[in-house]
């Protein structure tokens, strides 16, 4: 498996623009090569230098237009001809390195991220997302109001298989929105895993109910159903399953057992979008499913989410609620207390542009993971992901591995001196301050947040930066 960028020749890479083209199409090469910078050449391949997104950004806010045939101003302002003498002479702080032929002509190009600071994820954004972007942007429709609103609510349902999409301003509040919708409040229990982020608990808070927090599976490391049958009283009004870096929940049996029982299911899909469970997309079980579309998620609209549901009424309040309470056939006529819970015109641009492109991203993903596999297999210590039952299809949110959590620590602080950030998995809900009241005994969540660590995934990740992580952990745990 390699996902290492290959020596590629100039006339056919993103990494290497012309002299005479336009800076429209220069910005489009430097987001889609995910380094950020192009080699500049002559008609000939003659080397001229280097231009960065920060160059072209500068160069902008000075009154360059972005439409303009040539590249002139970058070559005499922006320091590109200066930057080929530091092409030759600092060659080894340079992530594009130009290989030149006796006349100076760019024969191939090498990315050398060896010396690259990796992050954890970031978003990948190419000429689609700033295409669309640019055309919201210019529309002039940039509140919640605009076309690309409603083309992303029914492009993520159809890619789930939902019968509705209601588009948020961020994945806390879409299940806020949902337990809401469904009529949870005071009195009400609803049960949520012990190892997840935060916003699960605190949506239900946020409703006045009362959170019922339940262990996760040492297989799964999400919810299964014996565990949320044991954990019901005559309270429970509903189940909020995780599904945990990508990893579903056991979510065909729980929802069987809640809809025998009258109890509403929200799914939480902020970190699975793709994956799958008995062969369907996990957000069909649930009454409600939410997913988020933070900048570190797999698709993302750098803040944003999405309440996905099968039923009409509950779309109909879904909407009403997330727009001020607002009835949609009655200029501001408030049929109930509401919320401003919408996603804009420009985010939902950026987020149908992602959709596109989220085979491409899943697929990446898994070959890093892969990658990770193959690097620190026989390292003394280290764990990888449980495998599955068949009817579990995960997909690769962060790569993770587990650790010994004596060496945890100390493995990310050799990590981060490599300039490569690492995250530890979540702390359980039992352990932080505002959740102890509700703290039960969760062993098996306790174990995987003492010793799972996230690894960087993203379109910086290659070949280079996995064989760096694999020396921190060599070293660390020996």
């Amino acid at each position: 498996m390699s996902l290492a960028e290959p020596e590629v020749m100039p006339g056919t890479t993103p990494f290497v623009c012309n002299r005479s083209e336009s800076v429209l199409s220069v910005i489009e090469k430097c987001l889609d090569n995910g380094v950020g910078s192009c080699l500049i050449v002559e008609d000939d391949q003659r080397l001229i230098g280097r231009i960065t997104l920060d160059d072209i950004r500068d160069a902008l806010l000075d009154g360059t237009a972005i439409t303009d045939p040539s590249l002139e101003w970058h070559l005499t302002n922006a320091g590109a001809l200066a930057s080929l003498g530091r092409l030759r002479n600092d060659v080894d702080h340079q992530l594009l390195q130009p290989v030149l032929d006796g006349g100076g002509r760019l024969v191939s190009v090498r990315v050398d991220r060896s010396a690259q600071a990796v992050q954890i994820a970031m978003p990948h954004m190419t000429r689609h997302e700033f295409r669309s972007m640019l055309d919201a942007f210019i529309s002039s429709w940039i509140s919640s109001r605009g076309p690309y609103v409603q083309k992303f609510e029914k492009d993520f349902s159809d890619f789930i298989g939902a019968r509705h999409g209601i588009a948020v301003s961020n994945g806390t509040v879409a299940l806020h929105l949902a337990l809401v919708a469904l009529g949870v409040g005071p009195g009400d229990e609803v049960i949520v895993p012990d190892l997840t982020f935060a916003a699960t608990i605190n949506a239900v808070l946020y409703c006045g109910a009362t959170p019922v927090i339940v262990d996760v599976d040492p297989q799964a490391w999400c919810m299964t159903r014996p565990l949320v049958e044991a954990a019901c009283t005559e309270r429970t009004r509903a189940i909020i399953p995780v599904h945990l870096y990508g990893r579903p929940a056991e979510i065909g049996p729980i929802a069987e057992f809640a809809n025998r029982r009258g109890i509403a299911v929200i799914e939480d899909c902020a970190e699975a979008h793709g994956a799958r469970y008995g062969g369907r997309p996990v957000g069909q079980f649930g009454d409600v499913s939410c997913f988020s579309f933070y900048a570190n998620k797999i698709v993302t609209t750098g803040e944003g989410g999405m309440c996905l549901t099968p039923d009409d009424d509950l779309a109909l309040s879904l909407r009403m609620l997330r727009d001020h309470g607002m009835s949609p056939d009655r200029s501001y006529w408030h049929e109930r207390v509401g919320y401003n819970y919408r996603i804009t015109n420009l985010q939902a641009a950026i987020g149908q542009s992602q959709l596109w492109r989220i085979d491409e991203v899943l697929q990446r993903n898994a070959g890093i993971a892969g990658l990770y596999r193959e690097a620190l297999m026989g390292i003394p210590g280290v764990r990888f992901p449980p495998d599955l039952p068949d009817e579990y299809e995960s997909v690769v949110w962060l790569a993770c591995v587990q650790v010994p959590a004596d060496k945890r620590l100390p493995l990310m602080q050799a990590a981060r001196e490599a300039k490569v950030e690492t995250r530890p998995f979540f702390h359980p809900l039992s352990s932080l301050p505002p959740y102890r009241l509700y703290a039960r005994s969760c062993p098996t969540s306790r174990e995987l947040s003492a010793t799972g660590i996230n690894l960087p995934t993203s379109k910086a990740v290659d070949e280079q930066v996995v064989e760096r992580v694999a020396r921190v952990f060599r070293d660390v745990l020996g």
